[in-house]
């Protein structure tokens, strides 16, 4: 995909000027006329390194600290153009800066601060698009910006929860796997070599220890090879729609591993819905686009159906009972929102409520994991110590009847 300098017009004749990321000149041209936007000329541009570059440099704080300084500015009264100009020359990320820019220009040539957004969609997601636009329509840029604020916040702040749970776990099961290998392959061999070469019965578990010790020997590159080969055909597979939808299902049955993403998954469906539809985002449209942002391909298609019953008339809470993948408790607070005519409100308490379970649920699920893995790292070590001492015990055994 290539990056484009272009100018273009809107209906009107302002000029709006900018770069954006499409395969050729056709899909820019539609990618440009679904925001309003007529393409006059456009040129490609060197991509030093493209948008992949800008999602690694350009992170969630950043956008943080923008929306902040944003809401302080726009609030407090300042035009919204040296709004920009202030915010862009402060930033530290020189990648977003220069973004900033771009967007600064494209308002004053007479473009919304939404659609100047919408250029740099590898920067500013779509729902923040959406949310931003939704502010411009009602007039309330400040509350939408405040909203924005603590939602990346709160994404934040999910994301460390979720790291800082996960760091230590993970550090102990790739400890373990790799204790274990390295014990089979290279420490039991040199022991065990001593006992082969006995002439006696050695006990079964001295047996197993050995098979084991020769079948990672004999057959670890191989046992890698497929390893790595089986990883890369379900990463392949979880690029097709089909492939993904499968796979983003099994992980919803994991025992533990499962209970934790669909809370992770409860709580970003609350958080999006809840910040659309306070911006004042019909609905259905605030469905069309938590769908896309929604990880789990399983609930995003509860949502895709969701959003279908309620354009035939129906309510929400019935079409997310009808999946099965929604939590009880959601659903009636859903119905209960929907009845009494406050369902932002009551996204927003789901939305807390999640806040509050998730780091919850993490924490459980990786203390039952932790002892778990220590029991299996203990369970090795024991079980080759027992095995090298029952065959010493009865090689010395066997020398002292042989005297």
């Amino acid at each position: 995909m290539a990056r484009y300098e272009y100018n273009a017009v809107d209906d009107y004749g302002k000029k709006a000027r900018g770069t954006m990321s499409a395969g050729d000149q056709g899909s820019l041209r539609e990618a440009l006329a679904a925001m309003g936007l007529h393409l006059v000329s456009s040129r490609p541009i060197a991509d030093s390194g493209g948008s992949a570059l800008l999602r690694k440099k350009v992170k969630r704080q950043d956008l943080i600290e923008f929306t902040y300084h944003m809401k302080t500015l726009i609030g407090a009264g300042v035009p919204l153009v040296s709004a920009l100009s202030d915010v862009a020359e402060q930033a530290t990320n020189l990648v977003f800066r220069e973004v900033l820019r771009d967007v600064r220009r494209n308002v004053q040539s007479g473009t919304t601060l939404s659609g100047a957004f919408a250029l740099h969609p590898e920067v500013f997601p779509e729902v923040f698009v959406s949310i931003m636009r939704s502010g411009e329509v009602t007039g309330n840029m400040d509350g939408v910006l405040d909203d924005l604020n603590r939602f990346l916040t709160w994404q934040e702040e999910l994301g460390k929860t979720i790291r800082q749970a996960t760091y230590y776990p993970a550090t102990v099961v790739c400890m373990v796997g790799g204790l274990i290998v390295l014990l089979f392959t290279f420490v039991f061999p040199r022991f065990l070599s001593i006992f082969k070469g006995a002439a006696i019965d050695l006990p079964l578990p001295t047996r197993m220890v050995i098979a084991i010790s020769e079948f990672f020997r004999d057959y670890g590159l191989y046992l890698l090879g497929c390893l790595v080969l089986g990883v890369a055909g379900l990463k392949l597979y979880r690029r097709t729609e089909a492939g993904r939808l499968r796979v983003d299902g099994w992980k919803l049955k994991i025992p533990l591993v499962g209970e934790v993403i669909r809370a992770i998954e409860m709580s970003q469906f609350s958080h999006f819905t809840a910040s659309l539809f306070r911006a004042g985002i019909e609905m259905t449209q605030a469905l069309a686009v938590v769908e896309k942002v929604i990880g789990n391909r399983v609930i995003a298609a509860v949502v895709r159906d969701a959003r279908a019953e309620l354009i035939a008339g129906g309510g929400l809470s019935v079409a997310l009972r009808k999946s099965g993948e929604f939590p009880p408790m959601v659903i009636r607070m859903v119905s209960a929102g929907e009845s009494s005519g406050s369902l932002d409100d009551t996204l927003e308490n789901v939305s807390k409520y999640y806040d509050r379970e998730v780091p919850a649920v993490v924490k459980k699920t990786f203390a039952i994991l932790e002892p778990a893995m220590t029991m299996i790292l203990a369970v090795v070590v024991l079980g080759a110590a027992l095995s090298f001492f029952l065959a010493l015990y009865k090689m010395v055994g066997s020398m002292g009847a042989t005297k």
